[in-house]
């Protein structure tokens, strides 16, 4: 799709990104290839957002199915602390799907608990049976913070 995004599609990544407890900054110069910076205390996230006609397959790789996109949040003029984001929303899915743009490769975002996302091609069987899960316990029962004890 060329030229400036279509309102509903604008307007529905703010609010997605809003729902997750980020403030939402569009972008306004149409010369950077990305849609808005969401942020909030210690992580700002630059967003491109994509609409296409047809589902993805779970495993598509990402870099292949849309390698301009890929490049362009990949060589933006921002800090490399910025992170980097392709949401992809198909005809039929009312939900993005979040894809993580990394200097050498691209990972989908399944579940992030901290913001209540969670993509609606999540395995959770597969997850709940990963061999490499770990807990990691930052508080006790009490809210008190266990990060400084040592552990056994």
């Amino acid at each position: 799709m060329k030229g400036k995004q279509p309102e509903y599609l604008r307007s529905g990544g703010k609010a997605c990104a809003e729902k997750m407890g980020y403030h939402w900054a569009e972008n306004s110069d149409l010369k950077l290839p990305f849609d808005g910076l969401m942020y909030r205390e210690t992580v700002m996230v630059a967003v491109k957002l994509k609409k296409v006609r047809y589902g993805i397959d779970d495993d598509c790789i990402i870099e292949q199915k849309f390698p301009d996109d890929v490049a362009a949040l990949r060589t933006l003029p921002l800090s490399p602390y910025v992170l980097r984001e392709l949401w992809i929303r198909t005809q039929n899915e009312r939900a993005y799907r979040r894809f993580y743009v990394l200097a050498d490769t691209t990972a989908e975002i399944e579940e992030n608990t901290k913001e209540g996302y969670r993509n609606t091609h999540y395995r959770e069987a597969y997850w709940k049976k990963a061999p490499y899960r770990v807990d990691i316990p930052l508080h006790n029962e009490e809210g008190d913070d266990t990060s400084s004890q040592k552990t056994p």
